[in-house]
């Protein structure tokens, strides 16, 4: 059911679509339900030899779509943070992993883009929910899925029209979601590994690889933040203080 359901938020996306693909389970089988609609270009961002350029590469392979690796140096990421900044306001935690948004919207051709976002709180993605008792962790997944909507979504929905893009979250979709929330939650965590319905939808899509990856964030997994600290200590001050200072260079 759920891959009948995700399939069918994937058809309401128009053709002319990109999908911003880490690699991961979540971007990786959103690609793969894709195939079957349309032809995609599956786009990374990453610094040289990041642990997510090497896995949207491989990743790509395994699922057969196009790819491009988006391939950035300090200056393209500080440079990308300001750009950024002017069209909204972040913290150095919320620019870091909204960054690769900016970055595929103001370069890629397509105009529409397909995002994973709600995976990670729809199927208890984030490392934290494992360490919390499990009778809680479905009024926790409930509150951060509805956060979405007032915090991260409106910023993300303004980086994309700057551009003149859309963005299609097909996790967030209300069928998706309806569905994803009444999974009960102790099935979505299982000896340390998370999003268990996901991945079990992966491997029967046949895609072992894919159902098999670990979660890692987008700031870390691309070298964004790595880059932003480095920029930061070399003016001397800590990155709050150097996020500070971009929005008014």
């Amino acid at each position: 059911m759920l891959l009948e359901t995700l399939e069918a938020a994937l058809r309401k996306v128009p053709p002319d679509c990109a999908i911003m693909f880490s690699g991961g389970l979540d971007s990786g089988l959103l690609a793969a339900l894709s195939k079957r609609c349309y032809a995609p270009i599956l786009y990374t961002v990453g610094i040289d030899n990041s642990h997510d350029l090497a896995a949207g590469k491989e990743g790509a392979e395994e699922i057969g779509l196009p790819w491009i690796g988006i391939v950035l140096t300090e200056e393209d990421i500080v440079a990308a943070c300001k750009e950024a900044l002017k069209i909204t306001d972040f913290s150095p935690l919320e620019l870091s992993f909204e960054l690769p948004l900016q970055i595929v919207a103001s370069r890629i051709k397509e105009k529409n883009i397909i995002s994973g976002q709600g995976a990670d709180e729809l199927f208890a993605g984030y490392s934290r929910y494992a360490e919390m008792p499990v009778k809680h962790l479905g009024n926790v997944l409930k509150t951060d899925y509805e956060k979405l909507f007032y915090t991260t979504i409106p910023k993300e929905d303004k980086i994309a029209e700057t551009y003149g893009k859309t963005i299609y979250r097909p996790f967030l979709d209300s069928s998706v979601a309806e569905e994803a929330l009444l999974i009960p939650a102790e099935e979505k965590i299982s000896r340390n590994m998370n999003k268990m319905p996901l991945r079990r939808a992966a491997s029967e899509l046949g895609y072992k690889g894919i159902s098999q990856r670990r979660k890692k964030a987008a700031q870390y997994g691309s070298g964004i933040m790595r880059c932003m600290k480095s920029a930061a200590k070399k003016q001397g001050c800590s990155l709050e203080a150097y996020v500070t200072s971009l929005k008014t260079a």
